[in-house]
Parts: C-alpha cells; sequence; structure tokens
C-alpha cells in the first residue's frame, strides 16, 4: 500500500480537517437556501481560504527538486566558521578539518542539523554537491545528512524524497475547501435570479395603471386655432 505508507500524520489531520470545515460551510450555505435567506459566504471564507493555501503550501513542501541532485561524504573533524541567524533560520557554517577537502567551500548546517553536531567531534558528512548561498551568508555546501564517523550510525538526516502521494491529497483538499465557495455562488446567483422573476410581474402591473392615469389626465386638445384673420378681408 505504497498510498497509505507516504502518507504522514500531517497529511491525514490537514484531510479530516478539510472534510470537516467544507461540510459546515456547505451545511451552513444549504440552511440559509432552505429558509430563503440571503446566500452568504462572508464569516466562514478567510478561515476556509487560509487552510485551502496552508494545504497548497503542504503539497509544495512535498516535493523536493533536489531528490536527485548530486550529492558528496567527506569524513572529519567539525571546525567552526561562523553563525549567521535571521528571517530564514538559523545555520552554523562549518568545515570538515580543513575546508579544502570540500574545494574551499564551508559546510552549511542549518536549523534542526546544528542540533546533532558538536564542534570538534568528528562526522561523515554528506552534502550537496551543488554550492547555494549568497553576498551576506556565503556560498555553501548544503548538509543533508550527519552521520558518527566510527560507528556509521546516522544522526540526522534531511527528507529530500518526492512524496506524489502526499502532494496529491493535500491538492484534494484544496479543491474540496473550493466547493463551499462554488456551491455558495451558484445558490446566490439562482436566487437573485428568482427574485428577480418574483419582482418583474408586479413592477409591470405597477407600471401600466400609472400610464393608463396619465393618459385619462392629460386632455385632447384637437387642432389648435390661433383664430387670425387677414386684414384684408376687413
Amino acid at each position: 500500500m505504497a498510498f497509505l505508507s507516504d502518507l504522514d500524520l500531517l497529511s491525514w489531520a490537514a484531510t479530516v480537517a478539510a472534510v470537516t470545515l467544507s461540510s459546515c460551510v456547505a451545511f451552513l450555505v444549504l440552511r440559509d437556501w432552505k429558509n430563503g435567506w440571503a446566500v452568504s459566504f462572508e464569516g466562514p471564507a478567510p478561515l476556509t481560504v487560509l487552510f485551502g493555501l496552508l494545504c497548497l503550501v503542504g503539497a509544495a513542501k512535498s516535493y523536493s527538486p533536489d531528490q536527485n541532485a548530486p550529492r558528496k561524504q567527506v569524513e572529519g573533524v567539525a571546525r567552526f566558521v561562523h553563525e549567521v541567524s535571521g528571517k530564514g533560520g538559523h545555520t552554523v557554517f562549518i568545515c570538515a578539518t580543513s575546508c579544502q577537502l570540500t574545494g574551499g567551500y564551508a559546510l552549511a548546517l542549518q536549523d534542526e542539523a546544528t542540533n546533532y553536531v558538536e564542534i570538534g567531534s568528528r562526522y561523515t558528512f554528506t552534502y550537496l554537491e551543488h554550492p547555494n548561498g549568497n553576498a551576506f551568508t556565503g556560498v555553501s555546501l548544503r548538509v543533508i545528512q550527519v552521520a558518527d564517523a566510527d560507528s556509521g550510525r546516522v544522526l540526522y538526516a534531511l527528507d529530500l524524497t518526492n512524496h506524489p502521494y502526499r502532494i496529491a491529497i493535500y491538492v484534494l483538499d484544496s479543491l474540496i475547501l473550493f466547493c463551499p465557495f462554488v456551491l455558495a455562488l451558484k445558490l446566490a446567483q439562482k436566487q437573485d435570479r428568482l427574485h428577480r422573476l418574483a419582482k418583474g410581474p408586479r413592477d409591470s402591473e405597477d407600471e401600466n395603471p400609472s400610464d393608463e392615469a396619465s393618459e385619462e389626465k392629460s386632455p385632447d386638445l384637437g387642432p389648435i386655432s390661433l383664430h387670425l384673420e387677414s386684414k384684408d378681408a376687413n
């Protein structure tokens, strides 16, 4: 069962929440329609949109462009280079004994990876072969796995595997959350159309008597004579 094994607890929780939220919103929309109230989607709309966007973020995170990226290993003692903290996260830059072992590039231990490395201890680092970075943090090699150099026990491993079933379930959750919007829009359009049809005949009846009354009030003046006589006639 590849589908079930690929899903994690977060994807299951997102699916349950999406189904529950969309069902509640659809129930409220149908209730308003049945009772003849104006169909509105203002209340739960922000929460539904926000959760739908979060599901799309989950789908994006389940895709890894670096799954098949080339990688290398280097073994050595962790030597501190410098540290950067900011909105992008926390990164410690180190060298495995000497940065010359990695072509002069420092190794980047990002966020959680820093918890598994003790400066001065020996490790085996697996890193992405293609350097990345910028002028502020420096160009470095991203560490994706840290293992004990003596026993080979993996201490930290970054998941770079694509999860197609997680992507599919998150996209499906977004579509489920989008369905109440479509339902509310269709019912609102139908409600407006029925309202105009019910209002139309009364408007035409109101217009006809006024037209007849205006015709009765306006007298028939007939031909207009100016009573002008020629002076020659006198």
